[in-house]
């Protein structure tokens, strides 16, 4: 197999390595280098993934990333075939089967044999030993336990889920589970776990629902981690193009955005990110906060829900206050700065990365009761509970729980989210002191260095030139 390679003096650098070949596979989606969230099955896990094998390429190995390709690039229009490489030491393999065109991951299983035979010829022609396999996704982790059955010798295998079909049945509403195959999924998920060497849970959700729903224990834990070279407190300048790109995409002048408070939600467009419960919720809060303005990603590739939230905006007639964006990763350091809340009303998390990069930030945060990492960590066992004024419907009582650095509202409680965010605009000082808290208990502990040197040493695996 003569696979095209971006840089071919790249590609024989890495054959040459000596160093221990990582094999990582996150098999769904549309992978590369720079991530586009906002594509189909494209977000927080590529970053993730991209993240990790930095960290292990600095602790000696190089890595192989698998990802589905043989079709174009939505955006670019790019040949996803072959190779892309970062360096010398990690890269990008695409592999292909029989299907020329994107398929969503709930309906993977049937390409994996496909893809199996497929990498396979790849490492069987390039003749290089694996030294780990890292999975990720369900459907990933199938991709590598049959490839395990092809090789040989079987090479230790690691799982990291990021979710599990038994809790994505608890979170999703009864009617979409035929659509999702989340049974399928579950019958998968249970009929491969047995033949894994490891499995990382990346948040006490995943590994309780590990123990209960799929009778498998694991001690070991890698959560998304913040790369805190790019997510730290700072300042952004008066004269910083920020303001510009945000005024153009709202009309609103710079000045007057210089002047306001933001409420942010960044995330994949996706019914599961529950962003139009956030405009409602924003919508209201307005009335009483003049000053304040929502950041909301919306990506109008996902056509028809930016069409139904853009009309959301404009039917609640807040459309002067709502800056829509896309994907903007490198402006999203600066957008977290400006931020006065953080706030997302998720009800499908593995972890919570774009919530763990605000905290970085010193930014409070108000989610949902289905985000692992404000739930288990940002909330902190001192936390206070405070009942929900007022309920439109039965479904919106309950009660808020205010810890030290968050505020978790019950899912899919619009009057809970007013409720949380009211409390912080109209107490800067509380806000203030649980920005910094958030920060406190995300950095140093949820550093990619620290977690993976963990990882490793749990597993027995050695590292470092």
């Amino acid at each position: 197999m003569n696979l095209p390679s971006d840089y071919p003096e790249l590609h024989e650098a890495f054959l040459d390595s000596k160093r221990p070949h990582i094999l990582m596979i996150t098999n769904h989606g549309i992978h590369q280098w720079q991530v586009v969230s906002g594509l189909p099955d494209t977000g927080g896990q590529n970053v993730y993934v991209n993240q990790l094998s930095e960290v292990l390429s600095a602790f000696g190995f190089k890595i192989t990333i698998a990802n589905r390709g043989g079709y174009k690039d939505p955006r670019s229009g790019e040949e996803r075939v072959g190779f892309r490489y970062k360096n010398e030491h990690m890269r990008i393999l695409y592999l292909e089967d029989s299907t020329k065109d994107f398929v969503r991951k709930e309906d993977m299983k049937e390409q994996i044999p496909e893809l199996v035979d497929f990498l396979y010829r790849v490492l069987d022609q390039e003749g290089r030993d694996i030294e780990l396999m890292v999975s990720h996704y369900w459907d990933a982790a199938l991709l590598g336990v049959e490839l395990n059955q092809k090789l040989s010798q079987p090479r230790p295998h690691l799982w990291i889920p990021h979710s599990l079909g038994a809790v994505k049945k608890r979170n999703m509403p009864p009617e979409t589970w035929e659509k999702l195959r989340v049974d399928e999924r579950i019958a998968t998920e249970r009929s491969f776990i047995d033949q894994l060497d490891y499995v990382a849970a990346t948040s006490s959700l995943i590994r309780d629902s590990l123990e209960k729903d799929y009778q498998r224990s694991s001690k070991l834990f890698l959560p998304p981690c913040v790369d805190t070279s790019r997510f730290y407190p700072h300042q952004v300048s008066p004269r910083s193009e920020l303001w510009d790109f945000l005024s153009s995409r709202s009309g609103i002048d710079r000045n007057e955005l210089q002047e306001s408070r933001f409420i942010t939600e960044i995330s994949r467009t996706d019914q599961t990110k529950r962003k139009d419960l956030l405009i409602r919720a924003f919508a209201e809060v307005k009335k009483r906060h003049s000053d304040i303005k929502l950041i909301i990603s919306i990506e109008e590739s996902v056509e028809e829900l930016y069409e139904e939230l853009t009309k959301l905006i404009r039917d609640l007639g807040v459309e002067n206050s709502v800056l829509v964006i896309g994907h903007e990763a490198e402006r999203l350091p600066d957008i977290y700065a400006i931020s006065s809340i953080y706030c997302s009303p998720s009800v499908m998390e593995g972890f919570g990365m774009s919530v763990q990069e605000a905290a970085a930030e010193a930014v409070p945060v108000v989610g949902s009761d289905k985000i692992p990492f404000v739930l288990e960590y940002l909330l902190t066992e001192d936390y206070a509970e405070i009942p929900v004024d007022y309920a439109e419907k039965e479904s919106e009582s309950g009660k808020l729980l205010v810890g030290q650095g968050g505020i978790v509202a019950p899912s899919d409680n619009r009057e809970a989210f007013v409720q949380a965010l009211s409390i912080l605009l109209e107490d800067p000082q509380l806000a203030r002191q649980m920005g910094q808290q958030a920060l406190r208990i995300t950095v140093p502990y949820f550093t990619w260095e620290e977690m993976t040197r963990r990882l490793l040493e749990a597993m027995g695996i050695e590292y470092g030139e």
